[in-house]
């Protein structure tokens, strides 16, 4: 069957009975690091890129959730706030996040985007009251507050017909108004380099016993080894995640390199269409 990936959420039946927290959601690890950004370079970028093109892109394909890492400069006229992995920057800038995001929604008026801004700072000061600041004046109109966590896709929708973004970040002076939910716990392997058979184990590890549906948590997905950087692990993505499986039932956000090379967003919207089904069923069963 065909999956529109710009507007999969809108073709997920009874959506509207599910809560954000709900949603199995297909995520772009380090979001800002790109094949197509404009420090990207072959060599050297081969142990820092994790996704194959723009947030526009990334979004058209199907990402809902964005794992974010700024580090901030101050310009003459402005603040710069820039991605980087690792402190190695990539050259795209908040404010592309920011257009691609308001472009889209203008288009897909009924998706909702996870911005999780994750990590911070580099290795030089950062000015997060600036970064709360910017994010209101251009995003605030769009942003869901923390308090709308309780309810559901339907009764946000009938509340506004613009907001459909959640902003989570770490609790910093000016990012810990109405409008920034709380930071989204990652669930990673905790080692700089991981081969596909220690992510196998952390994730069976990390979802045997999980029981988080209260909140967002981000399950990192993700190969790292010494000599490849960021692995290309479409096939296992595949395994693991498919539709027939328990793991992805279990899962918030499924955070992975290079998202679009697999079907983890079929595999998300498929699981949220069981959700909803099952959130359907239990209401007519009341």
């Amino acid at each position: 069957m065909p999956l529109n990936k710009q507007a999969w959420m809108s073709h997920v039946p009874d959506i509207d009975k599910l809560r954000l927290t709900d949603i199995i959601w297909p995520g772009a690890h380090n979001a800002g690091m790109d094949k197509k950004a404009p420090n990207h370079e072959v060599v050297f970028g081969n142990w820092v890129t994790c996704q194959n093109d723009s947030f526009a892109w990334q979004l058209d394909n199907g990402a809902r959730a964005f794992d974010l890492r700024l580090g901030f400069k101050q310009a003459r006229d402005q603040p710069i706030f820039y991605f980087h992995h690792s402190g190695h920057q990539s050259h795209r800038v908040l404010d592309d996040l920011i257009e691609a995001v308001l472009n889209f929604l203008d288009r897909n008026s009924e998706e909702f985007i996870v911005l999780d801004f994750h990590q911070l700072g580099d290795n030089k000061p950062f000015d997060s009251v600036q970064l709360g600041e910017v994010l209101l004046r251009r995003l605030g109109h769009r942003a869901l507050s923390c308090y709308d966590a309780a309810k559901t896709v339907g009764e946000l929708k009938e509340a506004s017909a613009l907001r459909r973004i959640v902003m989570a970040a770490p609790p910093l002076s000016g990012l810990d108004g109405e409008y920034f939910w709380p930071r989204i716990p990652h669930k990673w392997s905790g080692k700089p380099f991981t081969d596909t058979e220690q992510l196998h184990r952390h994730i069976k590890d990390t979802l045997e016993d999980a029981c988080y549906e209260r909140f967002l948590w981000s399950l990192s997905a993700t190969s790292y080894t010494f000599l490849g950087g960021p692995q290309h692990i479409k096939t296992q993505i595949n395994d693991w995640f498919n539709s027939s499986g328990e793991w992805i039932m279990r899962c918030s956000i499924i955070n992975t390199d290079f998202f679009d090379e697999s079907q983890i967003v079929r595999y998300c919207w498929s699981a949220t269409a069981e959700k909803a089904l099952e959130a359907e069923s239990l209401h007519e069963v009341r």
